[in-house]
């Protein structure tokens, strides 16, 4: 018992710092939002703050702009994270194998990922987006092709700030499956050639299965953050044309920070979060299904 109490202290000592600043950064602001989505709290009034109940989670689903807000949020997570996960998969694969130069050409790549949001942004919006002198509409128009205005039109602007989401966040993606495509053992891939089994047989039949924990983490990392995007989308578009780009991220900004109404915003906040919760919560079950069910046959 005693030796039992001198190993919990040192382990209480050593996490207790690290709960304690997840309590205060995180579950706290979490709690707090909660609880202000239960009341009609205009920023300009804070003195009259009214307890409504689920009044405000009522409104938003006969919310036009919040449902429209919800509905982007969803179909851009799902472009952006499906884009990213694709192309930082290829581009893994592509610098697989050592070659001469490789450590120059993964600095390279991940150029975008070490720039900030705001930057990479601006450096889309003013020499690639640009509509009369941008450099995208100027290849297009070598071929006959008149480019249109990216961020001011629908639904180019939209498909602006997929485009530019993908770029930025593809680089983290190739880091980490590149780091465990370098673990595999060598010796499986190998035999399986020798059989006979081509690449893209070896790659479907024996590096993605070795890989389904790897895509699993990065699918649920990039879930939770593709969907509260914020500053890339503000410096493209501002969440227009018409709000054709705000997603629930601008939509709370707005809510918040222009018509004042904090119980409000932080209802339409909670409900993404819980939405966003669900799914990965769903994911995580599907994907571990067949473990859970190799596990209990055995």
């Amino acid at each position: 018992m005693i030796k039992h109490k001198r190993t919990t202290i040192p382990i209480l000592l050593f996490i207790g710092p690290a709960v304690l600043v997840l309590t205060i950064v995180a579950l706290f602001p979490i709690m707090y939002a909660l609880f202000c989505s239960f009341w009609n709290w205009h920023l300009h009034r804070s003195t009259l703050r009214e307890f409504i109940a689920f009044t405000n989670y009522i409104n938003l689903f006969r919310d036009v702009r919040f449902l429209k807000s919800l509905g982007l949020t969803f179909l851009f997570t799902f472009l952006t994270v499906g884009g990213t996960i694709v192309f930082g998969f290829l581009l893994a694969l592509l610098v697989w194998k050592p070659f001469r130069g490789k450590n120059l050409a993964l600095a390279l790549m991940t150029i975008p990922m070490i720039m900030t949001p705001v930057v990479s942004a601006l450096i889309w919006k003013v020499f690639l987006f640009e509509a009369n002198v941008g450099l995208i509409n100027w290849l297009l128009s070598l071929f006959g092709i008149r480019g249109p205005a990216w961020i001011a039109t629908s639904p180019w602007a939209f498909v602006s700030i997929v485009i530019v989401n993908i770029w930025f966040m593809t680089p983290f993606v190739l880091l980490i499956i590149e780091a465990a495509l370098s673990g595999l053992p060598k010796e499986t891939l190998e035999a399986a050639a020798i059989d006979g089994a081509g690449y893209w047989k070896r790659i479907h039949y024996i590096v993605l299965p070795m890989l389904k924990g790897t895509i699993l983490f990065i699918l649920i990392f990039r879930i939770t953050i593709d969907y509260r995007t914020f500053d890339i989308i503000y410096t493209l578009t501002g969440g227009g044309p018409a709000f054709d780009t705000q997603l629930l991220s601008l939509w709370v900004y707005n809510v918040a920070l222009r018509t004042f109404q904090i119980g409000y915003a932080n209802a339409g906040a909670t409900v993404m979060m819980v939405a966003v919760g669900l799914i990965c919560f769903a994911i995580l079950v599907v994907a571990t299904r067949e473990r859970r069910e190799r596990w209990l046959s055995k």
